[in-house]
């Protein structure tokens, strides 16, 4: 017999049961996907070894100066994912309405995240192209809309027997929930909602954060004259829910980014610390108005900022410590300024804490409006004030003559005299003359197309800053600026590097693809088909276009990227944050894609005389590039001297292709946030998915083919997000927050806005029977960046 006394049947039994617990408690402890939910990034490429670079092969060398290998990869028939786990959502026309599936939160790294075998994505479920294209035309074709009186841009008509309408969404319901439950008047009535200041900062005495941070945090001055930690009067308050029935985020993750959603601000408990009502006469229901009223003409932004940095000069570096000069600088530093980093080898011990300016970019002749200088004094208040000087704002003037001496004091005094007395001394006035003096061999200096050139420029000439955020004067955030910003940083930090710029090119829609989680499988999952299928080769390490004439500044990685866990940029700062997704214009018809100036010697566009509105070169295919839409985004100085090297070589690009693209070249570490949008329309989320995230029928290729979004006339697709360049969805919505109608309001409410709409309320209609709304107060909105709007008063 082949069963001794110690392997009878029983016995085999229970040393069966055992291996089989064994191996449950060693799977849960291998790296999952979810151990580096809030890390993810990666640049360049795979080792410092050239055979490692595989591709699918090369064809004829490129004429010019561009070193980069040419392989046109395509990919017949269409692409399936295989069977999905039993939790992923089925993904189909129907899904809209299910109920949202529950966000995750921000989880820790895996501390066994050590080995990259360990990980194995899995998919969700895909139709295949074909089907997906089918579903379109069902969508598609019998939707005929009235065409409006003036016309309609894009044509109606000329979509008729297409196989795509970029005009399609407008026939979608709109959502009404944003408006329909809402009000103060209904929060204040209901159970453990509660009105409270609104202080989403550090706990800057406590034991765990001076383990990180040296020096003592000191409260700062405010407006009124009081330190900010006595002075209720300077504070905002949220309440602590959201009304009922507010809609969910239709694009990006709140929970995955750390932006807090979960409290709601009226428009006086917003704004009322900056001067919202401070002339009203009648008295405002539900709003205790501050007793103190500064003058605001005579308060001094600048010197408030400067004397807090002053205050707190033992948490800086010594080259942060000093008040800034905002007299514009002609000449170039004689040596870069190096990037305070952290110091690895005392990484447990506390550092010197980062400095970032803001820079609000405006020009001369900008017409200040209140709302525009509360939201200024919002920004300087939360970002700079009440965290003891990590953040400094200023006004960046552009001034229109580029022959104006701005490094005379009288004609700078003279120029000044166009910008609101309060901020005057936080200017910063610059033209495109400067640009030209500093950058002579780029051949062109319009801010139209280099945008980012005076950000090069404020940052070689302001040793005090680490980090830059552009931003624009036509965006609002309807929350707390810093935990917004701070939430975007830590995203970055926590990414990995490891198939970082792929996944950057992708949108995450809750409605179509579950849980963050799952998109993050789904997303690298298909990464890795398509290099097992197609031969693609995600980046991984500086991308040169010439490795003879360029010289990438960023690191290389540390070791291939098949031996990497999700670990290398893990806990690294971002170069580069932007706010939507970057992707490569080549294979898209992209309107920009081709104005790029001096890769190849003396090849550019030309703006004047006998222009070629049509400029390209056949070799620009060969030239890797990437895009990323609104140019509100963080730059590390790293990033920003990048790009200054370039520019001094005479290399440019397009503003909204510059910086990614250079991060590219440099290996340098560019994360998109996916931050919380909404739409003012309910879309399936299939059909979202299947427009946004187009590719073509190419696997990991999203946005970048001929049917990418960002094409001129599918973009219109974006006009009801908000937060969009072209959308009209984010001035409707916040001037019903402000109290206010919009004359665009195209939604069935825009006969009931205003007053009437807090007060009494009103009806519209649904298919024909009157629903009510409003009559609850003032509107109540979560943190909602919101972009653009314009304009904004209340008699438009």
């Amino acid at each position: 017999m082949l069963l001794s006394p110690f392997t009878s049947p029983r016995r085999l039994a229970l040393v069966a049961v055992l291996v089989f617990l064994a191996a449950i408690a060693y799977l849960s402890s291998t790296p999952s996907y979810r151990g580096y939910l809030p890390q993810y990034d990666i640049p360049g490429f795979a080792s410092s070894n050239e055979e490692d670079q595989s591709s699918n092969g090369h064809t004829e060398k490129p004429a010019g100066n561009l070193d980069i290998p040419v392989h046109e990869p395509a990919r017949a028939g269409s692409h399936e994912a295989a069977a999905p786990p039993p939790e992923a959502p089925v993904m189909d026309a129907g899904d809209h309405e299910a109920a949202t599936p529950d966000r995750e939160p921000v989880q820790k790294p895996s501390p066994a995240a050590g080995n990259a075998a360990a990980y194995k994505p899995s998919p969700l479920p895909h139709r295949p192209y074909a089907q997906v294209q089918a579903m379109i035309q069902q969508l598609i074709r019998p939707w005929r809309p009235e065409q409006p009186q003036g016309g309609h841009w894009p044509p109606y008509e000329e979509y008729i027997d297409k196989d795509y309408n970029p005009n399609r969404w407008e026939g979608f319901d709109f959502d009404v929930d944003f408006y329909v439950q809402n009000g103060i008047e209904s929060l204040k009535s209901e159970k453990n909602v509660e009105l409270e200041p609104y202080l989403p900062y550090p706990n800057y005495d406590s034991t765990e954060y001076n383990k990180h941070w040296i020096g003592e945090h000191v409260s700062c001055v405010g407006p009124r004259g009081r330190r900010l930690n006595e002075s209720a009067e300077d504070i905002v308050k949220a309440f602590s829910a959201l009304p009922h029935g507010f809609p969910e985020v239709a694009i990006g993750d709140a929970g995955v980014t750390g932006v807090d959603t979960s409290k709601c601000f009226d428009r006086y408990h917003r704004y009322g610390p900056y001067g919202l009502g401070q002339d009203d006469r009648k008295e405002v229901k539900d709003w205790q108005e501050p007793f103190s009223k500064p003058d605001w003409s005579t308060v001094g932004w600048g010197r408030l900022q400067d004397e807090c940095v002053v205050e707190n000069k033992e948490r800086w570096a010594p080259k942060a410590r000093v008040a800034v000069d905002t007299t514009p600088v002609q000449e170039m530093p004689n040596k870069p300024i190096e990037q305070v980093q952290e110091d690895t080898d005392e990484a447990n011990k506390p550092q010197y804490h980062h400095r970032t300016a803001l820079l609000i970019r405006t020009w001369e002749g900008y017409t200040y409006t209140e709302n525009d200088l509360q939201a200024i004094r919002a920004l300087i208040t939360e970002l700079s004030l009440l965290s003891g000087g990590e953040y400094q704002v200023f006004l960046f003037v552009n001034i229109k003559d580029n022959n104006a001496n701005l490094f005379d004091e009288k004609v700078r005094r003279d120029l000044l005299a166009s910008v609101p007395r309060e901020l005057q001394d936080i200017s910063i006035l610059w033209n495109e003359g400067i640009m030209q003096y500093w950058y002579p061999d780029v051949t062109d200096w319009q801010v139209y197309w280099h945008q980012f050139m005076p950000l090069q420029w404020f940052m070689e000439t302001h040793p005090e800053f680490d980090y830059v955020w552009n931003w624009e004067t036509d965006a609002r955030y309807t929350g707390n600026h810093y935990q917004f910003l701070e939430a975007m940083a830590q995203f970055s930090r926590n990414t990995p590097r490891k198939y970082m710029w792929e996944r950057n090119q992708r949108f995450y829609f809750p409605d179509a693809h579950g849980t963050y989680s799952q998109w993050l499988n789904d997303t690298d999952w298909t990464i890795e088909k398509a290099m097992e299928e197609d031969g693609m080769m995600p980046v991984w390490g500086p991308q040169p276009y010439n490795t003879t004439l360029q010289i990438p500044i960023g690191p290389k990685p540390p070791h291939s990227m098949k031996d990497d866990a999700f670990t290398w940029g893990v806990g690294e700062e971002a170069d580069l944050i932007t706010l939507q997704p970057i992707w490569d214009p080549k294979q898209t018809e992209w309107s920009y894609r081709s104005k790029i100036w001096n890769f190849i010697p003396d090849v550019h566009p030309v703006f004047h005389g006998d222009a070629d509105p049509n400029f390209d070169h056949p070799d620009f295919k060969y030239l890797n590039r990437r895009v990323y839409i609104n140019t509100l985004s963080r730059f590390s100085r790293r990033q920003l001297h990048a790009m200054h090297l370039e520019n001094l070589e005479g290399r440019a690009m397009q503003a909204e292709m510059w910086p990614a693209t250079v991060a590219l070249h440099h290996g340098l570490k560019a994360v998109y946030a996916p931050h919380p949008i909404w739409t003012d329309r309910k879309w399936p989320g299939w059909y979202m998915d299947a427009i946004f995230n187009a590719d073509g029928n190419e696997l990991a290729q999203w946005g970048e083919r001929f049917d990418s979004v960002y094409n001129h006339d599918r973009e219109y697709n974006f006009q009801g997000w908000s937060w969009y360049y072209a959308s009209k969805f984010p001035k409707t919505l916040y001037r019903r927050w402000l109290g206010w109608t919009d004359k665009d309001d195209t939604s069935p409410l825009r006969e009931v806005s205003g007053p009437e709409l807090e007060e009494t309320g009103g009806h519209y209609s649904v298919d024909g029977r009157p629903e009510s709304v409003g009559g609850k107060g003032r509107m109540c909105l979560p943190g909602m960046l919101l972009h653009p709007v314009k304009k904004v008063v209340e008699n438009e």
